[in-house]
């Protein structure tokens, strides 16, 4: 039978609002009266108690970088992967948090991963960067009973806590600014590549166009690979058919955004004269190319302190709270890539 805080409280001669004081460490009992508490609760085996992270003591967070296939955590995105880094750490030196940060490439088997996660009792937590994650591995991950946050992914039918970009608001932006300059069809370059949020980008897109009364031309939905040489070659052989295209098309990401932009200057055609394009992700070359980019710039480092913040009170709490999903808005980047049709 599971152990009560009446079972404590009888074992150790207090009243059970003593033993609530004494286990989340809040004033109103002795010391002694804390320590006696403490030690009989360890006796009895209560299981929140193993949960509980004092304040005085250290606070160990593990950020996990996981590449499960590579075709979306490669160097491209190692810069959007930092700025995540960087949103942890700013609210890990306010909560004197450590933080430890550890990357695994695709062929690390997920065992392994888990299994050093469970033989490390020192961790407060992990943060899992889940942009490569199956359902199948995050369930594996919950089932260690770790305070974890997954960060980049999300799955709402899934009892778990997620931090992700708000992807069908970021959409609705794009889409909305390629209406507003002048654009009604607007096709897709989405990628079968198995992402969660490039799946709800897709799904958003369709909503949209239907929410705004725009016709979706399955003609303009295009697939490709989700990296950069891998995106060029396969618009370029759709390309080399002479299709018809659109006035603009909506990418799933700035990395195959800018491989498609490049096949499509290398057919003869012009950006944004014959075709605009617009993205997602704010990647520091989308500045770069020619013409620079338009595209949502996820709050990256907000999604990083909103993280940790979010695990540091399910580690604090006697009882874990109920699972969180949180999403976090970005904001539209407007560049040259995008004509105004008169």
């Amino acid at each position: 039978m599971k152990t009560t805080i009446k079972d404590i409280a009888d074992k150790a001669g207090v009243s059970t609002a003593a033993v609530s004081l004494s286990i989340n460490n809040k004033p109103g009992v002795s010391n002694d009266t804390r320590e006696r508490v403490i030690e009989v609760a360890h006796e009895l085996g209560y299981e929140p108690l193993s949960k509980f992270v004092s304040p005085d003591a250290d606070i160990i967070i593990r950020f996990l970088k996981i590449s499960r296939h590579g075709h979306t955590i490669n160097k491209n995105h190692n810069y959007f992967i930092d700025a995540y880094v960087e949103g942890i750490s700013a609210t890990a030196s306010v909560s004197g948090a450590t933080v430890e940060v550890e990357a695994y490439s695709a062929d690390e088997p997920l065992e392994n991963i888990i299994n050093k996660i469970t033989d490390s009792p020192q961790l407060t937590g992990c943060l899992i960067l889940g942009t490569e994650l199956s359902e199948k591995d995050i369930k594996a991950f919950v089932a260690t009973g770790k305070n974890i946050v997954f960060v980049d992914t999300y799955l709402d039918y899934i009892s778990a806590d997620f931090v992700d970009m708000n992807n069908t608001d970021a959409v609705y932006k794009l889409v909305n600014h390629l209406i507003g300059r002048g654009h009604k069809e607007i096709g897709m370059i989405k990628s079968s590549v198995n992402t969660r949020n490039f799946q709800l980008r897709e799904k958003a897109f369709y909503q949209v166009m239907e929410s705004l009364g725009l016709e979706i031309n399955k003609d303009f939905i295009i697939d490709v690979d989700s990296t950069f040489d891998e995106a060029y070659s396969g618009f370029k052989e759709f390309l080399s058919g002479n299709p018809q295209l659109p006035t603009a098309f909506f990418a799933i990401n700035d990395i195959i955004a800018m491989g498609c932009m490049r096949a499509l200057q290398d057919k003869g055609y012009t950006v944004p004269d014959e075709v605009s394009i617009a993205a997602f992700d704010n990647l520091p070359m989308s500045e770069m190319v020619s013409p620079p980019l338009t595209t949502i710039d996820v709050s990256k480092r907000e999604i990083g302190r909103t993280a940790l913040d979010m695990l540091l009170h399910k580690a604090s709490r006697e009882i874990s709270p109920p699972p969180r999903k949180t999403m976090i808005g970005g904001r539209l980047i407007k560049r040259e890539s995008v004509k105004k049709i008169r």
